[in-house]
Parts: structure tokens; C-alpha cells; sequence
């Protein structure tokens, strides 16, 4: 597996594209990717990278719907036809995103159908690479992530952060459920899993357990609960 990030636009969105170099070996002469999240300026950094190492794009998979994510999603899809796939209860976005912004932004947003619907404990492959799909609602309603066991590592868009978590105060969002998301879905991995997320520096499972300041009492959880609903 290799792993290429972008930082991408106005906030800073990471993007993934991971890579199955072993098919390559094996004889393929293009390796199968798959594009974690599509914000903007996606297009401009991945298709660069893209047709210099002759990818083929199988999948362009969104970790939930807020436009600092998949705001490149439709021109991505154009380019590479490559199907895109989202948990159901984030889809609303993707179809009507300029009248569920959040705020009013000074551009519109391209609608995209999504192709395929991710469901908790769903298995996606990229040539040998096998993913699990984790549904991590709070910070959105349909929020997932994304583990490769084998390799030990997991894209969590903005469920969790270096030291930090996604926030919980746009419609959709939930502290309760987000927290309950991180204590049993997150913090079940591995310690020594590689963590990449939706903003920030790549971190481990571990690490978060001894450093993140939203999961210092996460065995208490109530008391979690009390501080971030009311730091929101």
C-alpha cells in the first residue's frame, strides 16, 4: 500500500489517494487507487499524480458530505469515471449541497448522485487491498471510516484528529453519538495503527488514547459528554 496526501483548500482538507502496488507486480500495468474525500482544488493536485503514474481510480469514497470534502467530487468523477461512494444518511447533501450548506458560500456547488451506498462492517477492495467500512456517526449523520487491517491503518475523516475531534455543533451533529463512535469503533483498534484523518498530521490510535485531551476520561464517558456540550 502506498499513500499519498493532499492538503486541499480553504480549510485545509486532507485527501487520500492509496495505491495497490502489489497488483502492479503481479502484471497489471495500471495500480488500482481509490481516492479518499475530493475538496477543493482536489482535481488540480491528484490529476497530476494521477496520469504521471498511470492510476486507474477505481472508487472515490467521501467520509461524510460537508463541502470541504467532496467539493471537487463531481469534476473528479468526470475525469477518472470512477464511482462514488457514501454512507446513505450523508447523501443529502451531495444531492441539494447549496441548500444545505451550512453557511452561504460565495460559489455553487456541483449536485452528485452517489453510485454505491457504504454500510458499517461493509468490505470494499482495491485491486488486493480489502478495506472495512466503519459507520462513525456524530460529527455527521452518515460519517465513516475507513481500516485496512492488514497494512494497520485507517482514514477517519473528521471523527477524530490529531488531538482532537470533529466538531459537533452543525446540524447533524451529535457529541453523544460521536463520542460513543470514537469509544467503540475508534478506540477498539490497535494501538500501533496509523491514523489518517480529515484535517491536521497523521497520528496513532495510542497515541490519541495518551495525548488527546477529548478522550483523557473516555472510560468515564459522561463526564466527556458534559465538558464538550459545554465547550459547544
Amino acid at each position: 500500500m502506498e499513500i499519498i496526501p493532499f492538503e486541499c483548500g480553504p480549510l485545509a482538507t486532507n485527501c487520500y489517494l492509496v495505491i495497490d502496488n502489489q497488483t502492479v507486480g503481479a502484471g497489471s500495468e495500471s495500480a488500482p487507487t481509490i481516492v479518499i474525500d475530493a475538496p477543493p482544488d482536489a482535481v488540480s493536485h491528484l490529476l497530476p499524480v494521477i496520469k504521471k503514474r498511470n492510476l486507474k481510480i477505481e472508487k472515490i469514497i467521501l467520509t461524510h458530505t460537508h463541502w470541504d470534502h467532496t467539493l471537487d467530487t463531481a469534476e473528479l468523477k468526470r475525469y477518472t469515471n470512477a464511482p462514488v461512494y457514501v454512507h446513505k444518511n450523508d447523501e443529502y447533501r451531495l444531492l441539494k449541497p447549496n441548500e444545505t450548506s451550512i453557511f452561504k458560500l460565495p460559489f455553487e456547488i456541483e449536485a452528485v448522485v452517489p453510485d454505491i451506498y457504504l454500510e458499517d462492517g461493509m468490505k470494499i477492495n482495491c485491486g488486493l487491498l480489502e478495506f472495512q467500512v466503519l459507520h462513525t456517526p456524530g460529527h455527521t449523520e452518515g460519517g465513516i471510516c475507513l481500516v485496512n487491517f492488514e497494512n494497520n491503518v485507517a482514514f477517519t475523516g473528521d471523527t477524530i484528529f490529531c488531538r482532537s475531534v470533529g466538531r459537533t455543533d452543525f446540524p447533524g451533529g451529535s457529541t453523544d453519538t460521536l463520542l460513543s463512535s470514537i469509544k467503540n469503533k475508534i478506540l477498539t483498534l490497535p494501538d500501533d495503527m496509523m491514523v489518517y484523518s480529515g484535517h491536521g498530521e497523521p497520528t496513532t490510535i495510542g497515541d490519541e488514547k495518551k495525548f488527546n485531551p477529548f478522550l483523557d476520561e473516555i472510560i468515564d464517558f459522561d463526564s466527556v459528554v458534559s465538558v464538550l456540550s459545554n465547550d459547544s
